[in-house]
């Protein structure tokens, strides 16, 4: 009895007259080798006669080939502390060769196993917790892939990639007003702050309002921003700076604002104006011309027919003063208008 050529022993089969099984165990060189049985028999007399059977086996002993490849784990191939601390990451790639759909795809980052399964296309992503592939820096992709007659072989990638959760570090130095009360600024004053910086600028507000960081020769990572303040400016002067480094990390400093702005003018109300002579809209030499006003801000200077007189404080009356002028001989007709200005 030979099977595909290789000689075997045939075994009676007990209990069954005449009736014979014979085996043969493939070896690895057979591949797409005949399988067809030839059983020859010879009776007393020395006839002989041979039967053969063209072989239903078709063998097949090469293993499968298939390759994986795994794609850049984020689009620059880094983690960024913004997809460190976001989702699980995609971990992608392709399978070529003898792969097949619903073959298992197995990750592993440093002691970590994922599993997965190849799509119709081709492809595979399977979700990878971003904090463990941030402790690594290299993830291998393996499939195990099997043929119709069970022979099985493994393809490996390992792909590397790199990690940057360090953000931008900002530190805002102050914030002042050209004004001459530097923590105070009005219409048309320049407000100016100063900051370092150890990456890119992305943008400067004062007050809410997009200025421009320009960076001061000589020291390095230093910028300044100014605001040049406009008449309906209200509300805090806080300082926010954000930058971003090269992996895409960002950070935002604020700072509270030193100064503050003031562009609503003082209210001045004259109250009136008399003087001590009998009749009080005259006055002669010796008599004494008093008004009285209110003013929301200090009073910085007034005047009665242009001389200028001292506004005092009226006591429990609030932001009310009285400012009086004795007249000289020399007034003759002159003017006695009230002038007050406040700041």
């Amino acid at each position: 009895v030979t099977i595909g050529g290789h000689t075997v022993t045939a075994t009676p089969v007990i209990g069954q007259a005449n009736t014979y099984t014979a085996s043969y165990t493939v070896q690895t060189s057979d591949n797409a080798g005949s399988t067809n049985v030839v059983v020859r028999s010879t009776d007393a007399a020395g006839n002989t006669a041979t039967q053969t059977f063209n072989g239903l086996v078709t063998i097949d002993t090469v293993a499968p080939t298939a390759t994986i490849t795994v794609n850049d784990i984020t689009a620059d191939n880094l983690i960024n502390i913004n997809e460190f601390y976001g989702s699980d990451l995609p971990v992608t790639g392709t399978v070529s060769g003898d792969a097949h759909v619903g073959d298992v795809i197995t990750l592993t980052v440093g002691t970590h196993t994922y599993t997965g399964t190849v799509a119709a296309d081709l492809t595979y992503s399977i979700d990878v917790p971003a904090d463990v592939l941030a402790g690594s820096s290299q993830v291998t992709a393996s499939i195990t892939t099997t043929d119709a007659a069970g022979n099985s072989s493994t393809a490996n990638s390992t792909h590397t990639f790199n990690t940057d959760l360090l953000a931008p570090t900002i530190t805002i130095n102050g914030e002042t007003s050209n004004n001459g009360v530097n923590s105070l600024a009005r219409a048309g004053d320049v407000i100016t702050t100063t900051f370092t910086s150890t990456d890119t600028v992305t943008s400067v507000t004062i007050g809410g309002h997009t200025v421009t960081a320009t960076p001061v020769i000589g020291q390095a990572n230093t910028y300044t921003a100014s605001y040049t303040v406009q008449t309906n400016d209200s509300g805090p002067t806080n300082v926010v700076v954000t930058s971003i480094d090269a992996a895409g990390n960002t950070a935002t400093e604020t700072f509270n604002g030193l100064v503050t702005i003031d562009t609503v003018a003082p209210t001045i109300t004259i109250n009136g104006e008399a003087s001590n002579n009998a009749t009080t809209t005259l006055a002669k030499a010796g008599d004494v011309i008093t008004t009285t006003f209110t003013s929301t801000d200090p009073v910085t200077s007034v005047t009665i027919g242009g001389h200028t007189v001292t506004a005092t404080p009226v006591i429990g009356q609030a932001n009310t003063y009285t400012a009086s002028y004795t007249v000289q001989t020399s007034d003759n007709a002159g003017s006695t208008n009230v002038v007050v200005r406040s700041t």
